[in-house]
């Protein structure tokens, strides 16, 4: 529609001129000039670009007032050919017409920027469209990421639950069948030294019980999952790869900071993998008064399609649950350095706030 709105523009602009330039001006010349140039949208075919080009050059020998509308018919050729319309301009040419040849000039200069304008257009729009499509799909892998996740930390938990239950099955089972065995035979007993001795062993029994209880549930999470096992596993799956890992931690983590971190791991060698062309790598995680790093460095060079990653994204937004940082940067390799803030700094931030 634009288009049809820039011809009427400039069959405006050449009819003005066509009245100034010439004395007595020809209503028909305009009228039919109109109905030869617009037929050109009205078909949209081609071959009527040549249909019209014809007759107008046809009418040229009969009245020249019809050169003043070559003008547009040199737009429209421009704009089906390409430069192929300059070749209209001919007859301006011929007959010595330098005010409406640069009047054409103009006009093809503007179709020019109007045809290159209209296909930024075109390539905004794809571009836009090849976006939104690209934010779709990086919003179902990130889902997908999230869903893995969350299974991992209920398969985790699933599997505590069941060494907790072998746990009391086989210490606090114990200790309660004999003692319930000890306090039947104590109707038995009559001997007072007897019965005081068994009473001891009872308590003794009830005591160790109880012990086994406590000593599960202290360990309920923190001896769940042992990271440092868990990412040694990790690594021997990485077989075609040389690597080191290090472990520096005493802090006692809990059961999701372990998950977190392992989701850390997991999704950088996966990187390491898909998108690098490393052949060693190191992963290393130390702790330090404030807080704990995780570092994952290879020797390879990463794909640009990771910096901007669903993966990459997942790993930075477990980070920031704990007020950490997440940074990537090459040197001699790719690096992936992680920073999380002990709980009680994170606390003592948080108030400080």
């Amino acid at each position: 529609m634009s288009k049809i709105y820039e011809k009427l523009l400039i069959f405006t602009v050449l009819t003005l001129y066509y009245f100034m330039s010439v004395e007595t001006a020809n209503v028909t010349v305009i009228l039919i000039s109109f109905i030869a140039l617009f037929s050109i949208d009205a078909f949209k075919k081609k071959y009527v670009v040549f249909i019209v080009l014809t007759v107008l050059l046809g009418l040229l020998l009969i009245d020249i007032s019809y050169l003043y509308f070559f003008p547009l018919l040199a737009y429209a050729v421009y704009g089906k050919y390409g430069r192929m319309g300059l070749l209209t301009l001919i007859p301006i040419l011929l007959f010595k017409e330098w005010e409406l040849l640069i009047l054409s000039l103009i006009i093809l200069y503007i179709m020019s920027l109007s045809v290159k304008l209209y296909r930024e257009k075109e390539l905004t729009q794809r571009m836009r469209d090849q976006l939104t499509e690209d934010n779709l799909r990086l919003k179902a892998q990130r889902n997908e990421i999230m869903k893995t996740h969350e299974k991992d930390i209920y398969m985790a938990g699933l599997n505590e639950r069941n060494r907790i239950a072998r746990d009391m099955h086989d210490a606090l089972g114990h200790s309660l069948s004999s003692s319930i065995l000890l306090i039947e035979s104590l109707q038995y007993v009559k001997d007072q030294d007897k019965l005081q001795q068994s009473l001891k062993q009872l308590q003794g029994r009830l005591k160790d019980g109880m012990n086994d209880i406590r000593h599960s549930i202290h360990n309920l999470y923190d001896s769940s999952i042992d990271l440092e096992a868990r990412i040694d596993s990790y690594l021997i799956e990485m077989e075609q790869y040389s690597k080191e890992f290090i472990y520096d931690v005493k802090l006692t983590m809990t059961h999701e900071q372990k998950i977190d971190m392992l989701s850390i791991v997991r999704e950088a060698l996966t990187n390491i993998r898909k998108h690098s062309n490393a052949t060693a790598f190191k992963v290393v995680i130390k702790e330090h008064p404030k807080f704990l790093t995780l570092t994952v460095k290879d020797n390879g060079k990463v794909s640009d399609s990771y910096n901007t990653g669903m993966g990459l994204q997942s790993m930075r937004e477990i980070v920031q649950k704990y007020g950490g940082v997440l940074t990537t940067f090459t040197a001699d390799g790719f690096v992936v350095h992680t920073i999380f803030y002990k709980e009680a700094e994170r606390d003592e931030d948080s108030h400080r706030g």
